[in-house]
């Protein structure tokens, strides 16, 4: 019985030391919720079938860092689109953020097979077969 008693209080000892450490635990900056916010909205747009690519944007010029206006709103792929904070970027507080490009097409745009042989104006023979039509240098141009 004793030793259950023991077992139970080292339990709760052990809880509560657990707890105390859990919200100890460094609060996230400001800065590494805009990375993670940054990092998830990509994970969405890249697993999106309605967008093709993205634009880094800035609500401000002042506060964006010169590596994003050097870009001037490029068009990136969604799956080669850069993370963010971009490499070297100067500012405490990074600000950028992605825009997403939709698709616009939504449909096939051809609804038959191939329309090719429809709009033939040839006869059925083949225009290609026959004499040359190069000059005379190519006429041996594998010897």
């Amino acid at each position: 019985m004793v030793e259950a008693l023991a077992t139970i209080i080292v339990v709760i000892i052990g809880y509560i030391l657990y707890r105390k450490k859990a919200t100890l635990a460094k609060p996230k900056s400001r800065q590494e919720e805009l990375i993670e916010k940054n990092a998830n909205n990509l994970m969405d747009i890249q697993d999106s079938d309605k967008v093709w690519g993205i634009y880094i944007d800035y609500d401000n010029e002042q506060l964006c860092c010169k590596n994003v206006l050097n870009f001037e709103k490029k068009h990136f792929s969604k799956k080669t689109a850069p993370s963010l904070p971009l490499k070297g970027c100067d500012r405490s507080l990074c600000r950028c953020h992605y825009v997403s490009l939709p698709e616009k097409r939504d449909k096939t745009r051809r609804e038959h097979q191939d329309r090719r042989d429809e709009i033939r104006f040839e006869d059925d023979n083949d225009r290609r077969s026959g004499s040359e039509r190069r000059s005379g240098i190519w006429v041996h141009h594998d010897e």
